[in-house]
């Protein structure tokens, strides 16, 4: 299924809170914390808790059971989710199979029609106007299946183009706005002009890769979204006359035509806009933090993603949590 939006901020993981449909037991005693006359809920999460986004689900859950104190007691278990979405997926999908799902746990977001149509999730209680006005529109969609409601995103995901300020300043090139993006037409020109550049840099144009697994699906689907095309049918059934489409095909040729004239690597070369070695890179939301954390001496810009010639002006790129 396609979500749209517009692209920009938080973590890589599409995650959504949901309720399971079975109960882990445990005893009073049998975790710190928990006391008789409190209700236990169990809580997964699918990050580790030695990081930020770790740490901000543990504090939730500590402030829940302040709050709460002597009616619920919510219990956190950092199961980790590894780049091909596996760990924490594997999981959650064995105990659909063998029953003792946690009472709440995060999920990738694509995921939470599959679970609320085979009966593994609840519906979330009806929100108020005022609490539904708290969550992006996307958001609302993506949680909500036949109408109702299942699950809430967490944060906000999208993808961007990000650049480098200064190299950008070098080659005298400005960066249009979000209605007006560059197409692929304008955006070769562009390369072609940093070409030269670039190479004085040890360097590229485009920091281009494609991952092995999800990810790049959500870099550059949304080039094919734009060139009027989709990766399969509305139901999510049928890929031919999708998949190999003449927009799919000329999406691919924009591709072909990037690595043919050199502006980006044959080979993933890593960090290298990290590095100040490729002027744009197409990537999540989450590398604003690598570059503010690990590279502060990049002067990070986020430009609209590129567009097919043939642009209707509508939604293009992916956004969830």
């Amino acid at each position: 299924m396609k979500r749209t939006g517009v692209g920009i901020v938080a973590a890589f993981l599409a995650a959504g809170c949901l309720t399971g449909c079975h109960k882990k037991q445990a005893l009073p005693g049998d975790v710190p914390g928990y006391d008789a006359g409190e209700q236990y809920l169990s809580l997964w999460v699918h990050t580790i808790e030695d990081t930020e986004e770790g740490e901000a689900y543990r504090q939730s859950v500590e402030r829940f059971n302040e709050v709460y104190n002597g009616i619920y007691f919510a219990d956190i278990e950092f199961v980790p989710r590894n780049d091909s979405g596996g760990g924490y997926s594997d999981k959650v999908n064995a105990s659909v199979m063998a029953g003792g799902l946690p009472d709440v746990l995060t999920v990738d977001g694509p995921n939470i029609a599959a679970y609320a149509a085979n009966g593994i999730i609840q519906p979330l209680a009806e929100l108020t106007e005022d609490e539904r006005s708290e969550y992006l529109e996307s958001i609302l969609e993506q949680g909500t299946y036949n109408d109702t409601l299942y699950a809430l995103g967490v944060m906000e995901s999208s993808v961007g183009l990000y650049y480098n300020k200064e190299i950008l300043k070098e080659a005298k090139i400005n960066v249009p706005d979000a209605e007006h993006p560059w197409s692929w037409s304008e955006f070769l020109e562009i390369l072609e002009r940093l070409k030269p550049l670039m190479a004085e840099k040890d360097g590229y144009p485009l920091d281009m890769t494609f991952p092995v697994g999800e990810a790049s699906i959500y870099y550059y689907a949304p080039f094919v979204w734009s060139n009027g095309g989709d990766l399969v049918s509305a139901d999510g059934l049928q890929a031919e006359g999708n998949f190999n489409s003449e927009q799919m095909a000329e999406t691919m040729g924009f591709f072909k035509t990037v690595v043919d004239q050199g502006y980006m690597a044959k080979a993933p070369i890593e960090h290298l806009f990290e590095s100040g070695r490729a002027a744009f890179k197409f990537d999540g939301a989450w590398e604003v933090n690598t570059v503010y954390q690990n590279y502060p001496d990049i002067e990070l810009g986020v430009a609209p993603y590129v567009v097919s010639n043939q642009w209707d002006g509508g939604r293009y790129t992916p956004t969830g949590s």
